[in-house]
């Protein structure tokens, strides 16, 4: 007897999950008592100054909910038993440890002197907070079932930059920023579908 793999079975997760695909998984004791079969997850909301930051929390909270194979992950809401959305409402980073320019080297022997950049205080990292509000709720009858808001928060190192005339700039990289906003979206999405599933 012959066995042969259908070509289908390389599609990215991302595309089975657009397609309604559900993965085998076990069930959840409160979806099956308020019948929850299909569920439709609403583009997230962003209410704060970091853009695409609601891309990040909507691709991972899909990509939780479909990988954990108990409800069928729909693409229209008509079609859902329940709606998932969540608000983001809150992205920011602020200042986590400060040092002085004097810990800097500058690489330049004629460069200024330690005294004069002893003064001088600047962040050599940051920490990024990420907050995100949640809610499911049943279509029939309508009623809102799960409430939540999470925050999350993790730490990044600054890129210190020493320039001219002594003085210093604690630079932001984008893409650590972005990194650290990424983990924290799974951190938090993973925290909001186990919460779900603790409910009965």
């Amino acid at each position: 007897m012959k066995f042969s793999f259908m070509p289908q079975v390389f599609v990215s997760l991302s595309l089975w999950v657009g397609c309604g695909y559900q993965l085998r998984g076990t069930t959840r004791p409160f979806f099956e008592k308020n019948n929850i079969r299909t569920l439709y997850v609403e583009p997230v909301k962003n209410n704060s100054y970091k853009a695409g930051v609601e891309i990040m929390v909507y691709n991972a909270l899909r990509k939780r909910i479909a990988e954990g194979g108990y409800v069928r992950v729909v693409d229209q809401e008509s079609l859902a038993d329940a709606t998932f959305s969540s608000t983001v409402t809150e992205a920011s980073y602020s200042p986590y440890a400060i040092t002085t320019g004097d810990t800097i080297s500058t690489g330049d022997p004629n460069g200024p002197t330690q005294p004069l950049l002893s003064n001088v205080q600047i962040a050599s990292s940051y920490n990024v907070i990420l907050k995100v509000r949640y809610k499911l709720a049943l279509h029939h009858p309508e009623k809102v079932v799960y409430g939540e808001e999470i925050q999350r928060s993790k730490t990044f190192p600054a890129t210190v930059y020493l320039g001219p005339l002594g003085s210093t700039s604690a630079l932001i990289t984008e893409s650590d920023y972005e990194a650290a906003l990424n983990d924290l979206s799974v951190s938090s999405v993973t925290d909001a579908e186990e919460s779900v599933n603790t409910l009965f």
